[in-house]
């Protein structure tokens, strides 16, 4: 009896088991069907229907055939990352902090990295393509993007003796890198490597800040303020055309690869119509900062209470590549404080034939994404005479040499405590270390001048009497480091 009940059991279960697996393979038999009827349409789907699919968050092998993803080099780079990071953050931190004391802003004695480690999350390359061959070298556009987790303070000396440690949180990147290698005959077969940022599409660098043990309102502006200083250090050392030259073999002739000057680009700043007023009891005082590189800006005198100013002024800037720069324009209102923003606006430098000149009206505009921007509100008009004149060898050599000399004049000031940031705009065209050195004697004596003047006039007129010389004194100081002689109607003028 009792192996008939087993007989019983042991056949019953087996069948249930076959039925069992009878059902999951069917199951999974038509799951597989339908897979291959997805994948069949995915297969018929063109790279516009990829496009609108995956809409601005595709990846530039989707909108562009001719990247290609390397999988394979991201799986070494999730290897290699520990080490790589490391020895990254010390390289990082050693040509970093010159470069933040370079643009260190008024009001900061000091930037440095109190903790800096790039984590372990690796970056991922999502695409790259190889660029048409120049003899001797190899071009490569990376599409890279790193959403890590490094840990990043940096320590803001105030002028007072305050320390404040920020720290940066929920960082995010997205850029194409662009890597140029200069070829060689000799082991490891490349001579030199070259690093750059490409301006399209716009490189996104997303984080928050987060103050150790404060707030970030202990300073005024100071989140404003490391935004700008980040924004001013990638376009001026790392955005297409500027780059960095990464030396490999011992002594290679890097002279092709480094950036050079193309050409001057001649800017008169004509006058401005219907500003915005900033002001209650008055208007505004006006002047207009401009610049192709954030490192060589300059400004215009101020017009006070005046909402149709006009400057009449020409400035000289360097252009390194003519299709890709533009001109920025800022108009703002100067105040004892800081300076209000009246208007923004940018111009192409590729619209400009060479040795033509063009007279233009740019319509001012509360930022420059004008995506995000909801205040549509006219801010008046910017008019504007441009010329762009090509360089020969001779002007190129001569130009660069220049600028060498203005930066080199900027920190020697900065060092007097004439000039908060070697990336601080000075008035006029600068023409050479002479005009600089005058400016600046005529800076000094504008500076105990003006402060002998307020001294007796905060006595008689108060505290209105003080805030009315401190503006004038700041200007007057800020005018005085500038060239010494304006172009204005093409004649010199003496300021």
């Amino acid at each position: 009896m009792g192996f008939l009940t087993g007989l019983f059991f042991g056949f019953g279960f087996g069948v249930a088991l076959v039925a069992g697996l009878a059902y999951m393979m069917q199951k999974r038999s038509k799951q597989r069907i339908a897979k291959a009827v997805d994948i069949k349409l995915l297969g018929q789907l063109t790279q516009d229907d990829l496009k609108k699919l995956c809409g601005s968050n595709s990846p530039l092998w989707v909108s562009f055939t001719q990247f290609e993803r390397v999988r394979w080099l991201n799986k070494q780079l999730d290897k290699v990352w520990p080490s790589v990071a490391k020895a990254a953050s010390a390289v990082i931190k050693e040509s970093v902090e010159p470069i933040l004391e370079s643009y260190r802003p008024v009001g900061i004695s000091e930037l440095k990295f109190q903790k800096l480690s790039l984590g372990n999350v690796a970056p991922q390359i999502e695409g790259i393509r190889i660029q048409s061959l120049k003899e001797g070298q190899v071009t490569m556009d990376l599409d890279f993007r790193w959403g890590g987790d490094p840990s990043i303070v940096l320590g803001v000396y105030t002028m007072i003796g305050a320390v404040l440690p920020v720290q940066l949180k929920n960082f995010k990147f997205f850029a194409t890198i662009r890597l140029i290698f200069q070829l060689s005959e000799e082991m490891p077969c490349i001579s030199a490597v070259v690093v750059a940022l490409l301006a399209k599409p716009k490189p996104e660098i997303k984080y928050t800040f987060k103050v150790v043990g404060g707030s970030l309102t202990a300073v005024p502006g100071l989140s404003d303020m490391i935004r700008d200083l980040v924004e001013n250090i990638v376009t001026d050392t790392l955005q297409w055309p500027h780059r960095i030259v990464v030396p490999i073999s011992a002594n290679p002739d890097i002279s092709d690869l480094e950036l050079k000057l193309q050409g001057r680009l001649t800017c008169r700043v004509i006058k401005a119509e219907n500003l915005k007023n900033m002001e209650l009891l008055s208007k505004s005082d006006p002047y207009v900062r401009l610049f192709v590189r954030p490192l060589f800006k300059y400004k215009t005198r101020v017009i006070d209470n005046n909402l149709n100013p006009v400057w009449d002024e020409t400035f000289e800037l360097g252009v390194e590549d003519h299709e890709t720069q533009v001109i920025h324009f800022q108009v703002l209102d100067e105040d004892v404080g800081q300076d209000k923003t009246l208007g923004l606006v940018t111009f192409p430098i590729s619209k400009l034939v060479p040795d033509h000149p063009l007279k233009v009206q740019l319509p001012l505009l509360q930022s420059l994404d004008t995506v995000s921007v909801k205040d549509k509100k006219d801010r008046g008009v910017l008019h504007l005479e441009l010329l762009y004149h090509v360089f020969t060898k001779e002007e190129c050599e001569k130009a660069m040499q220049d600028e060498k000399d203005e930066i080199a004049l900027k920190e020697k000031l900065k060092s007097e405590g004439l000039l908060n940031s070697t990336a601080d705009a000075v008035g006029g065209v600068v023409g050479g270390a002479g005009k600089l050195v005058t400016g600046a004697v005529g800076g000094v004596a504008g500076v105990v001048g003006g402060g002998v003047g307020m001294v007796g006039s905060g006595v008689g007129m108060g505290l209105s009497m003080v805030g009315k010389g401190g503006k004038a004194l700041t200007r007057g100081v800020s005018s005085s480091l500038g060239n010494i002689s304006r172009k204005s109607n093409g004649s010199a003028k003496q300021v």
